[in-house]
């Protein structure tokens, strides 16, 4: 009795590892079957480029591929095509479609749109020069990737800088707050400080470096005004060709609960080189005092401004 049932679990062992053994190669040839006759197999998303050997290109998605031929869905329609007959062919998968970028070259004005400024800022150790009118300077530093510092001028006696924390949230939003003040330097040589300011601008840009829109909020104080500077401004930019981008912003003002008036500007950008770009546009200004003065609705003034990058 007892050898029986010995006998019969070495058979039952034996049984069972040639089983598995079994199934280890019908998993190995259907393995090795499968390298063999697809070479390549890509998910059933991926794009296929065909090089004939007219050099015609093609594209349609991938269906399979063997040594010997490749198939490929265009328009709807399987086709088949035998290697020998091609010039090349390459794979293009979703995820290298979404890593492609639409323009070469960068964005030159992301950081700003004509004077009000996006909640992106310079790069971290490089520098951004900006003049309106070849009158004005402003130099941007990037000291961080969240931080950015700028000093400029309106005239040789009016300094003026800047703080900018810049964070990026999620779903396409970054957030972008400045510090902003003003210096004058005869004035404050003469012990007047009426004439120095401070203000913050918050805002929030929704998009990337090459279409987005920004809504902010500034506020300033100058003692020489007895009150406080307050508003908002709408803008938005978008990159339409490799060296062009079109931006436009409006700006409402209000000093102390009295409505100052709006001003709207709208530019295009030519991206001269690498380091150098260009900007022309137009400005249109509503401000009632001024337009009071000139007896006229509103002002329309050309814009010109350049920006070079270091």
């Amino acid at each position: 009795m007892y050898k029986r049932l010995l006998l019969n679990y070495k058979i039952s062992a034996t049984f069972k590892l040639k089983a598995v053994t079994f199934c280890f190669f019908a998993l190995s040839f259907q393995f090795f079957w499968s390298q063999t006759n697809v070479v390549n197999n890509p998910s059933n998303d991926t794009i296929v480029v065909l090089i004939t050997a007219k050099n015609k290109e093609l594209r349609g998605l991938f269906i399979n591929e063997n040594y010997n031929s490749i198939s490929v869905e265009i328009a709807n329609e399987v086709k088949v095509f035998q290697k020998d007959d091609l010039r090349s062919f390459r794979y293009i998968t979703r995820s290298q479609i979404k890593s492609i970028k639409e323009f070469k070259n960068p964005n030159p004005i992301a950081t700003k749109y004509c004077y009000l400024p996006s909640a992106y800022i310079t790069d971290k150790g490089r520098i951004n020069t900006n003049s309106h009118y070849l009158i004005t300077s402003n130099s941007k530093i990037g000291i961080h990737n969240k931080i950015e510092i700028s000093v400029g001028n309106i005239t040789w006696t009016n300094i003026f800088s800047s703080l900018t924390y810049s964070q990026k949230l999620k779903n396409s939003f970054t957030y972008g707050v400045s510090i902003v003040g003003n210096f004058n330097l005869i004035n404050s040589a003469n012990g007047v400080r009426e004439f120095n300011g401070l203000g913050f601008i918050p805002r929030v840009t929704y998009g990337d470096e090459f279409t987005n829109t920004t809504i902010g909020l500034i506020g300033y104080r100058l003692p020489i005004l007895e009150g406080f500077i307050y508003g908002g401004y709408f803008a938005s930019q978008k990159k339409i060709a490799e060296k062009f981008t079109i931006a436009g912003e409006i700006l409402g003002l209000t000093f102390d609960g009295f409505d100052i008036g709006i001003v709207n500007n709208i530019i295009l950008n030519f991206m001269r080189n690498n380091r150098e770009n260009w900007s022309i546009g137009v400005t249109v200004v509503n401000i009632k005092a001024v337009n009071l003065a000139l007896d006229n609705e509103f002002i329309v003034l050309p814009y010109l401004g350049i920006q070079r990058k270091f």
